[in-house]
């Protein structure tokens, strides 16, 4: 009999993994056709790519001249008030506000949505230091002192990191709305949405240029790959609609890690070589002196020139801490739950339903019954659906106030790093600010928050969802027992 019972099992797991076999075929497959699904318009984004690259050398000088005319009118023409609210937004929309779009994502989207969206912030941050530290063009009130508007930035101007960066910020945020269940099929609250993120952005690049801080090209060229970076992201790769098993792949097989792990610690390596290969005739003497006329002889030497391209470049640590984090996080997802969990129990086989949402700690302690008199639980979700569906788990996330303050000292448990940002004194030894006050601190907070972060917040949800089942099965068991 347990022979038999065995042999049944067995049949049962190799079904299952033939089942999960298709499905990975299937996702590669759509993956593989994703950019062949819309391939004109993939190639014309593609062009449009080159064709920016190509063309910023053409504009780049007549528009920057052109700049300095039109901003010391723009300045001249605006009374101080205006220029005040502009210091404002500038400031909080470009530094400190940046947290709460991230922030959102972050709390109402999927991990697959939230890390795609969070790495592309990265990558656009790395990627425009870099970039600034190639063409090391300077900026408006470098060159004509007036302009000065009490805004310090040391680092060179092209492109704008403001407009890279707040364009693909609410852009992309946009789509992740249109596409969910906040906005559904609502046209005009779609609509409205678009204005007011469009809106957003131009203010922020006007408040760019009306300060001296950022000419026409620089601002144009930021926009512009901000564009790009948004559209490669969304419309081409379609990133953010990646099948979950697939998106494994990249964090669990030995080849994709390699691979992307090497790249990003080229990518590192490349940073700091920057600093030394580019720019070295610049007229650091004759630019730091009006840096320190302008803004002071202690404004920091990190975030002057070179410095600042590689100190920004810093972030692709946090985006391998990142990476490193959901390996790890994948590793104890695997090693919860089980997708054939079998208990038996004295000459009864009680086959565990395939929920991947019943962890081993509690299915140790509990039999779920299943015979001919017993129907699967309908409300039974795969772990994968539970991680890529966030919306579904927030009313028991959030349905107890001590779950509540649980995520919150989670929360505040990852990016705890942060002090070590701050506590890190500006004027340290360079090497120093660029490891411990960027480096490394980021880098913590994202792997802490990409693994056991994101595990221990899941595990509050299943948690609750496991003892739900065990509840809707004891009654299960009281009604057959009763029978």
């Amino acid at each position: 009999m347990e022979i038999e019972i065995n042999e049944e099992l067995k049949n049962i797991s190799e079904q299952e993994n033939e089942k999960e076999k298709n499905l990975i075929d299937k996702n590669n497959y759509y993956l593989k056709i994703t950019f062949l699904k819309n391939k004109y318009i993939n190639i014309s984004i593609l062009l449009f790519l080159i064709l920016s690259f190509a063309s910023e050398f053409i504009y780049r000088d007549s528009l920057f001249s052109y700049s300095l005319e039109l901003e010391e009118i723009l300045q001249n023409i605006t009374p101080n008030g205006i220029i005040l609210y502009f210091k404002i937004i500038t400031k909080v929309g470009g530094e400190y506000f940046m947290a709460f779009p991230l922030g959102f994502v972050l709390c109402f989207f999927s991990l697959i949505k939230s890390s795609i969206y969070i790495s592309g912030f990265l990558f656009v941050l790395q990627f425009h230091s870099m970039m600034k530290i190639w063409y090391g063009n300077t900026r408006p009130f470098w060159i004509k002192g007036k302009l000065y508007k009490e805004i310090c930035d040391g680092g060179f101007g092209n492109p704008s990191g403001h407009s890279i960066t707040t364009t693909y910020i609410y852009l992309t945020l946009f789509i992740y709305l249109k596409e969910s269940k906040f906005l559904g099929k609502n046209l005009c609250v779609q609509i409205i949405i678009f204005i007011i993120f469009l809106f957003w952005i131009l203010l922020i690049i006007f408040s760019r240029i009306i300060l001296g801080l950022h000419s026409l090209n620089q601002i144009i060229y930021g926009s512009t790959l901000g564009i790009i970076v948004f559209l490669f992201i969304t419309q081409v790769f379609k990133l953010h609609q990646m099948p979950i098993l697939y998106y494994k792949k990249f964090f669990k097989e030995k080849i994709y890690i390699i691979i992307t792990f090497s790249l990003l610690l080229f990518l590192s390596i490349f940073t700091v070589i920057n600093k030394f290969i580019f720019n070295t005739n610049f007229e650091i003497e004759k630019y730091n002196n009006i840096l320190n006329e302008k803004c002071g002889e202690e404004y920091p030497e990190y975030r002057r020139f070179n410095n600042d391209g590689v100190f920004g470049s810093f972030v692709i640590f946090a985006l391998m801490g990142m990476y490193l984090g959901q390996i790890l996080f994948w590793y104890l997802i695997d090693k919860r739950f089980k997708k054939n969990n079998i208990l038996q129990k004295s000459n009864i086989s009680h086959e565990l339903i395939l929920n991947d949402i019943e962890s081993e700690e509690e299915c140790e302690e509990e039999d779920y019954y299943n015979n001919n008199n017993i129907e699967n639980i309908n409300n039974n979700k795969k772990i994968d659906e539970i991680i890529n569906n966030w919306n579904r788990n927030r009313v028991l996330l959030f349905g107890s106030v001590k779950n509540v303050f649980k995520i919150i000292f989670i929360i505040c448990l990852c990016i705890s790093p942060l002090l070590l940002f701050i506590l890190i004194s500006k004027n340290s030894n360079l090497f120093i600010i660029f490891f411990f006050k960027l480096g490394i601190p980021f880098f913590t907070i994202l792997f802490m928050l990409y693994s056991y972060g994101f595990y221990y917040i899941i595990k509050i949800s299943c948690g609750t969802k496991e003892f739900m089942l065990k509840r809707i099965n004891d009654n299960k068991r009281k009604d057959i027992i009763d029978e």
